[in-house]
């Protein structure tokens, strides 16, 4: 009597399978690595322009004057990135003081902003 022996091998069905499973899972790691890299480029972006806002209030602080009262837009490169920083001066009840607010977009995106900052100027 003749025994056959049957060898151990994958079906087409098994393999076709398998590689759908691969295909999803690296699918699904290309799109988290666009995510992270796109969330990188926000954050460094954000980083810069909230420095461009510190900068820009630290000009006014350091001017020895009292910031006249209205607005003043100024353009201000960091890190080879170009950044639009919009001063708004107030007065306030006190005459010693006048409120500053400095927003920041860049100048390819004025529309979003990306820092918002807030101090006092003083004739101090």
């Amino acid at each position: 009597m003749r025994r056959t022996s049957r060898q151990a091998a994958f079906s087409l069905i098994e393999v076709l399978v398998a590689l759908t499973i691969l295909s999803v899972g690296l699918i699904a790691a290309s799109r988290a690595a666009v995510v992270a890299s796109f969330d990188q480029s926000v954050l460094r972006d954000r980083t810069l322009a909230r420095w461009v806002a510190h900068n820009a209030l630290a000009d006014v602080r350091l001017q020895g004057t009292m910031a006249p009262v209205g607005k003043n837009v100024r353009l201000f490169s960091q890190a080879g990135i170009e950044f639009v920083a919009a001063t708004q001066v107030t007065a306030t009840p006190s005459p010693l003081f006048t409120r500053v607010e400095v927003r920041v977009t860049r100048s390819d995106n004025p529309a979003y902003e990306l820092a918002n900052a807030v101090g006092f100027s003083s004739r101090l």
